[in-house]
């Protein structure tokens, strides 16, 4: 005796809809199936009556000007039975425009990043296509596993004199368009903030202080591509800052750096590390 299994796959309306992008401002026609030109079909949207700007020609729904109200789940139920025969998922957006483009190095020599935006929202899925280019040969991009919109290139060769080439393309149903960038090894070279970054009082000096930090822990060889550091002070109620430098009073302490400054009573602490480039501030309040 043979057996015959039989399996019915079910779907929710919205997994069985065919998805529709459409340009917001366009009009829009949505075609109920393969139905011939006199059928005469009901819509709906969301499962009630379809109420924006529309024309009605056989099988078809025109909606007027869509924008983003017009998104939703269309049904169309020919007449007279009412049986459904299509569904539609409009989603009503924009092409893209060029993304913005920015690449660092902050891991120097290992390689570089480079993060891409857009603008102006699409309202629509958009993907990125990344090209990266040196010396007339493509570099293998990364895609970062948290960032969706950054990715990873180690550099080929040190010290070299050919630019490198960073093509991002923003693609989605309605558009595509592209932004590209060049720049050379060094412009890029910009270290992470220093870390842990300690102020105190010297003791038996109550108008100095200690200041402490790490370096960078992305920074991979300090050794060998080591860091320059500056800092910067002022007391709280004053706009004007005081500079330090930091190559000149510096002290290794089992991989940490020390510092001491005149400062005043109350200061605000500002210490930043560069090499070719320069980092964002670490800020340290200190209130005696």
């Amino acid at each position: 005796m043979q057996s015959v299994l039989v399996l019915k796959i079910c779907c929710t309306a919205q997994q069985c809809a065919r998805i529709q992008y459409e340009r917001i401002g366009n009009d829009v026609t949505m075609q109920c199936g393969s139905l011939d030109n006199d059928a005469s079909v009901t819509w709906k949207v969301n499962g009630t009556d379809v109420k924006a700007r529309r024309r009605e020609e056989g099988p078809r729904l025109i909606l007027m000007e869509v924008n983003m109200s017009s998104n939703g789940l269309y049904s169309c139920f020919q007449n007279p039975d009412g049986q459904r025969r299509d569904q539609i998922n409009l989603r009503v957006g924009l092409p893209p425009k060029e993304p913005q483009v920015t690449c660092r190095s902050n891991t120097y020599p290992k390689g570089f990043y480079c993060s891409w935006h857009l603008q102006h929202p699409t309202y629509i899925p958009t993907d990125f296509e990344v090209d990266v280019q040196h010396n007339q040969r493509p570099l293998e991009a990364t895609r970062d596993e948290v960032h969706k919109n950054r990715c990873h290139v180690k550099f080929p060769e040190l010290f070299s004199s050919f630019p490198y080439r960073v093509n991002v393309t923003a693609v989605n149903s309605l558009g595509r368009a592209s932004s590209a960038i060049s720049f050379e090894e060094s412009s890029i070279v910009k270290p992470d903030p220093p870390e842990k970054v300690v102020a105190k009082p010297v003791a038996n000096n109550a108008r100095r202080l200690e200041v402490t930090w790490n370096s960078p822990s992305t920074w991979p060889d300090v050794e060998t591509f080591p860091l320059k550091y500056f800092l910067r002070y002022r007391p709280l109620i004053r706009d004007q800052w005081q500079h330090v430098s930091c190559v000149r009073n510096i002290s290794n302490l089992f991989g940490n750096f020390e510092i001491r400054l005149p400062a005043l009573d109350e200061c605000n602490i500002e210490l930043f590390c560069h090499d070719t480039g320069t980092s964002k501030f670490d800020v340290m309040p200190y209130t005696d």
